[in-house]
C-alpha cells in the first residue's frame, strides 16, 4: 500500500469507526445489548459476504483467530458498548474509549517482544489516564451506579479492542476479510445464545430507524473499516496505522455534537485532549529489540 493510499485509508477507516456509537445509540433504544450485537453481526456477515463475492475471493481463516477476535472485538465489546450507551452520553463514551492505544501500549510491552515501553511512553500513559479521569469528572463518584457502570463498560471495551489488536499484531491473520467474516460468525452465535439465555430474545427489529441503524452498523461501521484496517496493519508501518486511534474519538465526538445534539462538558473535552496528548507521547517511543 503506497503512502498516497495509506492516509486516505486512515481517514476512511477512522470516519467509519467513528460512526459506531451513533448507530448503536440509535438502535439501542429498541434492542437489548446481546440482541443488538447479534443483528450487528448478521449485517456485517452479509456485507462481508457480498464484498468477498464481488472480489471473487475464497475466505481463509484460522479457528483460533476467529475465536479470540470474535470475543475481544466481537460479541463482548459490542454488547458492552451497547450497555454503556444506555447509561452515558456518546461523546464522553468516545473519549473514554480513546484510551485503547494507551492500554495497547501496555499490552504490547508485556506480550510483543519488539515493542518495549520507554520512560517517555510510560509518561504518556500517565498523561492519558489523567485525561480519562478528567473525562469522568470530579463528580463521578457521586453519580448513579448506572453511570459508573457505563464508564467502566467503555473502559472494558477499550481493553477488549486493545487485546484484539495485540493478538492481531502478534499472529498476523493471513486473510483479513476471511478472519473478519469468521469473527462476526463467532459474535453472532455467542450473542444469540446469550440473548436467549438472558431472556433478551433474538426477534428482528421492525421499525425503519432501527433496521437502518443496524444495517449501517454492520456494514459502514463494522465490515468496511475492519477489512481496511487489517489490510492497513499488514501493509503499513504500525506507527502510521496507529494514527487511526487519534481520529476515531474526534469523529465520534463531532457526530455526537452535530447529529445527536449533545453538549460535552468543557472538562470532558479537556480530558479528551489530554488523552490524545498521552497517545501522541506513547505511540512513538517503542524501543525495538535488537536483532
Amino acid at each position: 500500500m503506497s503512502a498516497f493510499g495509506v492516509w486516505p485509508t486512515l481517514v476512511l477507516v477512522s470516519a467509519a469507526w467513528g460512526t459506531t456509537l451513533l448507530w448503536i445509540k440509535l438502535a439501542g433504544g429498541t434492542l437489548a445489548p446481546f440482541t443488538l450485537t447479534m443483528w450487528r453481526g448478521v449485517a456485517a456477515i452479509i456485507a462481508l459476504g457480498l464484498f468477498l463475492l464481488w472480489r471473487g475471493e475464497r475466505p481463509r481463516m484460522r479457528l483460533r483467530d476467529v475465536l479470540v477476535l470474535g470475543t475481544t472485538n466481537g460479541w463482548l465489546s459490542s454488547a458492552l458498548m451497547a450497555f454503556a450507551l444506555g447509561r452515558i452520553d456518546t461523546a464522553p463514551a468516545a473519549l473514554v474509549a480513546a484510551s485503547m492505544p494507551l492500554i495497547l501500549a501496555i499490552l504490547s510491552h508485556l506480550f510483543l517482544p519488539g515493542e518495549r515501553l520507554t520512560a517517555r511512553a510510560a509518561t504518556g500513559i500517565v498523561i492519558g489516564f489523567c485525561g480519562i479521569a478528567l473525562v469522568l469528572g470530579p463528580g463521578v463518584l457521586a453519580a448513579s451506579s448506572a453511570s459508573i457502570e457505563g464508564f467502566a463498560a467503555m473502559l472494558a471495551v477499550a481493553t477488549g479492542y486493545a487485546t484484539g489488536a495485540t493478538y492481531g499484531r502478534r499472529t498476523r491473520p493471513p486473510d483479513p476479510a476471511g478472519t473478519a467474516l469468521g469473527q462476526q460468525g463467532v459474535s453472532v452465535v455467542v450473542s444469540a445464545l446469550l440473548a436467549l439465555a438472558t431472556g433478551q430474545g433474538i426477534a428482528p427489529p421492525t421499525d425503519a430507524l432501527t433496521i437502518g441503524s443496524i444495517a449501517a452498523l454492520g456494514s459502514v461501521a463494522t465490515a468496511l473499516p475492519m477489512v481496511l484496517y487489517w489490510r492497513l496493519l499488514s501493509r503499513a508501518p504500525t506507527s502510521i496505522a496507529g494514527f487511526v486511534d487519534y481520529l476515531i474519538p474526534l469523529w465520534a465526538t463531532l457526530i455526537a455534537v452535530t447529529i445527536l445534539g449533545e453538549h460535552p462538558q468543557p472538562t470532558a473535552l479537556a480530558g479528551g485532549a489530554l488523552v490524545l496528548a498521552g497517545i501522541a507521547v506513547t505511540t512513538r517511543p517503542f524501543r525495538r529489540a535488537a536483532g
